[in-house]
């Protein structure tokens, strides 16, 4: 009797035309703990794996698995990620929704020339786009500022909406 792959709508069984595609088949793990974790990450109602339950290769990522000897195992701990699943058993992306950043993303951010103290600051986030290029020659009110290497908070705020934490790539240093 042949071996099925117990994932929704896969329909992977173990022959010699599997094998030759380099598909392998994996038992549910032993322990009850990560069984469990199996059984939940198929999201079938009701399933309850056996002792011979098996899941295909094409349900488990490339680093999951131990390739180095002849027989191909699966890395202690991993559980299934890769999933065909139909309309109603996929599960909608988490999005941040509190207070704090829906009023973040609301306010308006003012202009960073207009808050910055040019006498009194020496060096300033900019926005590079995660390009590593080197930037173009900055001169704030006239003042030279350049590009140095390390990374400081400065509590500036960024204008165009740029976010903080994404957008710092460059600390400006202002020239002598």
């Amino acid at each position: 009797m042949p071996d099925f792959c117990a994932a929704y709508g896969c329909s992977n069984r173990r022959c010699l035309q599997t094998r030759t595609r380099g598909i392998t088949f994996h038992m549910f793990p032993k322990t009850e703990e990560r069984r469990r974790q199996w059984e939940l990450a198929l999201r079938r109602d009701g399933f309850v794996s056996s002792g011979k339950t098996l899941l295909c290769s094409e349900h488990f990522r490339s680093e999951d698995f131990d390739r180095t000897g002849q027989t191909v195992w699966l890395k202690d701990g991993v559980v299934p990620t890769i999933f065909n699943f139909p309309a109603h058993l996929q599960r909608p992306e988490a999005t941040r929704s509190t207070t704090t950043s829906r009023r973040a993303e609301d306010e308006p951010q003012p202009n960073v020339v207009s808050i910055l103290n040019v006498a009194k600051t020496r060096e300033m986030v900019i926005d590079f786009r995660r390009v590593r290029t080197s930037p173009l020659p900055l001169c704030i009110l006239g003042e030279d500022v350049a590009v140095v290497e390390d990374y400081k908070y400065l509590g500036v705020h960024l204008d165009n909406g740029l976010n903080w934490r994404i957008n710092t790539d460059a600390v400006h240093k202002k020239g002598y």
